[in-house]
């Protein structure tokens, strides 16, 4: 499974936060001390709040060690709100659109956790998504439509509320499919004012 970092705080440089932690989020991508998976070689991705009214957004399907644009860009970039999210795929194509965190306006979203027999699911899951929200999703993963049910639900209004009932959804739908436990979850979603 993923491994993910959320910080909300004065504002810091990404490089301090990803780098230089002797636990680093970098760090356990590369070899992990504690988990099932000890390598999340499967992509990347970085959001941070800045000036602009949609927040900066970083994505690749590079190992986060091994990557050089991340190690610079980490260097020059401050932020009091940062998702960082390192992928360990469970299925879903190692593609940029697949690596969190995902972004919607001022929403940024990242997920550990997988909803169970995805490919069983996928289909009724998305046929519940707003049909306005429907032509945003860009990958294929159990996470993207989860966050895009969440907005379905309202997670801009009241994110509780909003993750919850998306929560319920799956949970319904996939007991409908025979499934124990559909879903295992953490989830950090922020829209850069708000956690």
């Amino acid at each position: 499974m993923c491994r993910w970092l959320a910080y909300s705080g004065s504002p810091v440089s990404l490089e301090d936060l990803l780098y230089k932690p002797e636990n680093s989020l970098v760090m356990q991508s590369k070899q992990a001390r504690l988990g099932v998976e000890t390598t999340n070689g499967d992509g990347f991705g970085v959001g941070w709040y800045g000036n602009l009214a949609t927040p900066g957004l970083f994505l690749s399907t590079e190992p986060a060690w091994n990557d050089r644009n991340l190690r610079e860009i980490a260097a020059q970039v401050e932020s009091g709100r940062v998702f960082a999210h390192v992928r360990a795929s469970t299925g879903s194509a190692v593609q940029q659109t697949n690596c969190h965190p995902f972004r919607h306006g001022r929403w940024l979203w990242m997920h550990n956790g997988l909803i169970e027999d995805f490919p069983s699911v996928r289909r009724e899951l998305a046929m519940v998504v707003d049909p306005v929200l429907f032509p945003e999703i860009q990958g294929s993963t159990d996470s993207e439509i989860l966050f895009y049910l969440a907005l379905t639900f309202g997670l801009e209004q009241d994110p509780v509320a909003g993750v919850a009932q998306a929560v319920a959804v799956v949970e319904q739908t996939g007991r409908r499919h025979g499934t124990v436990h559909p879903i295992q979850m953490t989830v950090a979603t922020t829209d850069g004012d708000s956690t």
